[in-house]
């Protein structure tokens, strides 16, 4: 039986977070046992099945009696995290340490001292590397034993900065959770203001810059006499370009932009009232959503970013290769003239990037590196 620590950030609804809750929720607990180390309990954190072990540092637990730990370290001038990472390993001897993010400096700075191989899980592109400091991300790629990364072209960043063993793991998807209600979606539809005349595009991810938050401006100009709405899901940060765009949206396309927020229970549904997808990002190292989007049979325009150019066939959407907000209109523009999207074709393509697939990928090359002697 293999043992894995999987190290991530909180295992909250984001794109990397959910690909590791698929692969925690579906590995055969009669081959591997696991252990999860969060820098913050998230939402999926808390709802871990009991057969997966978990902890989060000790400076974020309640307990009073790692407070009490925590000052006598602190006397003894002992690391409270080295101390934890060491007697996490000495309790679990897991053979694998695998970290499912590079933005967790602290945790890898420790566990590559201990005598274990270790595992980086690259979901990120060069944006992402501004979040760490130079001697951190030199450190991961040196004491790496491997690195795993989400698509080609993640692949390729990691191979420039010279690791000698990069793999590529697919993010997938877990087709048993994409369930819609179609009453459901009616009732939402009522509520939000969407008539039956209306097209609707839907945006999913974090409302920012670098998930082209400032595109959808134009967009709305663009349609701004014409029945087509927005629909936005994902968490919204309180931000000055969250203010910037829903002011001069409510001031000028009064309900042609619609915010939903983070979403769990109702995800699925608010995906399934829209007529189409829109990837608005300016980088994007894979793209569980446009997955998503394809196995609804949702028509998808998005820009060159990630897998799109490689997973968007002809009959499925449009590719937008410039950054001109006139070719993302008239990629838009195409989709409303599409007299009947092939979502036969649309699903059948998201099939390769699904949990039924990936996982054996997954557990053959999580068994190659246990086993390696390298």
């Amino acid at each position: 039986m293999k043992k894995i620590v999987f190290v991530t950030q909180n295992l909250e609804r984001t794109g990397s977070e959910m690909v590791l809750w698929y692969l925690l929720t579906n590995l055969d607990p009669k081959k591997y046992k696991l252990f999860v180390f969060c820098m913050t309990a998230g939402e999926l954190y808390r709802q871990l099945p009991p057969r997966i072990q978990k902890t989060i540092p000790y400076r974020a637990q309640e307990k009073r009696k790692y407070k009490v730990l925590i000052r006598i370290l602190k006397i003894l001038g002992i690391n409270t995290m080295k101390f934890q990472i060491k007697r996490l390993q000495r309790k679990f001897q897991a053979d694998i340490w695998y970290f499912n993010s590079i933005v967790m400096p602290e945790i890898f700075e420790f566990a590559c001292k201990l005598d274990v191989k270790i595992v980086t899980h690259f979901h990120e592109l060069l944006h992402a590397y501004t979040f760490v400091r130079k001697e951190e991300l030199r450190r991961i790629i040196s004491y790496s034993d491997t690195c795993i990364a989400c698509s080609p072209e993640v692949r390729e960043k990691i191979m420039r900065m010279g690791h000698r063993d990069v793999r590529i793991q697919h993010s997938f998807i877990d087709t048993a959770l994409i369930k819609t209600d179609p009453e459901r979606v009616k009732d939402l539809k009522a509520r939000l203001g969407i008539l039956p005349s209306d097209f609707v595009w839907v945006v999913s991810g974090v409302a920012t810059y670098m998930k082209g938050l400032d595109r959808i401006l134009p967009i709305l100009q663009a349609f701004q006499d014409r029945p087509v709405k927005v629909v936005w899901i994902g968490r919204l940060l309180d931000d000055g370009l969250e203010y910037y765009t829903t002011r001069v949206a409510e001031n000028k396309y009064p309900g042609k932009l619609i915010f939903t927020g983070a979403l769990a229970k109702d995800y699925y549904n608010h995906m399934a009232l829209a007529n189409g997808f829109l990837l608005l990002s300016r980088e994007e190292s894979f793209s569980l959503t446009m997955v998503e989007a394809a196995y609804l049979g949702l028509p998808i325009v998005a820009v060159n970013a990630g897998i799109a150019a490689t997973f968007v066939r002809e009959g499925m959407g449009k590719i937008v290769d410039g950054c001109h907000p006139s070719d993302i209109t008239e990629a838009m523009e195409w989709v409303h003239n599409l007299q009947s999207p092939d979502r036969h074709l649309l699903q059948q393509s998201s099939l390769p990037y699904t949990v039924q697939y990936q996982l054996p990928l997954f557990e053959m090359l999580i068994n190659e590196i246990a086993d390696s002697r390298v």
